[in-house]
């Protein structure tokens, strides 16, 4: 169980930016613009917008943890 909340923390942004991406490309896949129609039409760009930065604000690669070597080093540096 540690071992999954691990990879789910260090992998956060993968998870997100593959959430975000079915959600924006799912309904021309599945042919139903109905999945559309659960955000307003006015605000369907807005939501885009902000997906689109919070994937930029997202760390492109895997986070790191207070267990990794890393972190450590860091911490001595700031001390």
């Amino acid at each position: 169980m540690r071992k999954l909340l691990e990879r789910i923390v260090r992998f956060r942004t993968w998870i997100l930016n593959l959430v975000l991406t079915l959600a924006i490309v799912a309904p021309d896949l599945l042919n139903s613009p109905e999945m559309l129609a659960l955000v307003p039409a006015q605000y369907q760009r807005w939501v885009i917008a902000a997906a689109f930065l919070v994937n930029i604000w997202m760390r492109p690669r895997p986070a790191v943890i207070a267990s990794d070597p890393e972190a450590a080093i860091r911490q001595e540096t700031y001390r």
